[in-house]
């Protein structure tokens, strides 16, 4: 299939199966038009790849566990157990980020008590 038909069936923007091809995560043949020509698994691998990705998974993560993914060796355990990683990632910059909050609401304090302080 072409680049634009993997694009529908995937809803991923050409652009996009551009990049993921030229990381490596998915491979095309090319006709003797210099179309990329894509083999019908590659819809699944390219929607584990944007699935990673909406979760927010880097490519570099995305490499590594695409492979066990496309042999039928990434359990679902494996999956829901890296999925825990990034939830206890965004648990910490929550938390980092609340305390910066609390922080730049104090300095706000803080600026509010010397304005009424000035004559």
């Amino acid at each position: 299939m072409r680049i634009s038909e993997l694009s529908a069936r995937t809803q991923v923007s050409v652009h996009r199966l551009r990049r993921y091809e030229a990381a490596g995560l998915i491979a095309s043949q090319r006709l003797p038009n210099g179309y990329r020509d894509y083999d019908d698994k590659t819809v699944k691998h390219v929607i584990f790849i944007a699935m990673s990705r909406e979760m927010g998974f880097s490519l570099t993560f995305i490499a590594e566990y695409l492979p066990r993914f496309k042999t039928g060796k990434l359990s679902a355990q494996d999956m829901i157990d890296a999925i825990l990683v990034r939830v206890a990632e965004i648990d910490q910059l929550m938390t980092e980020q609340q305390a910066l909050r609390k922080k730049l609401m104090d300095h706000i304090g803080w600026f509010k008590t010397q304005a009424r302080r000035k004559p």
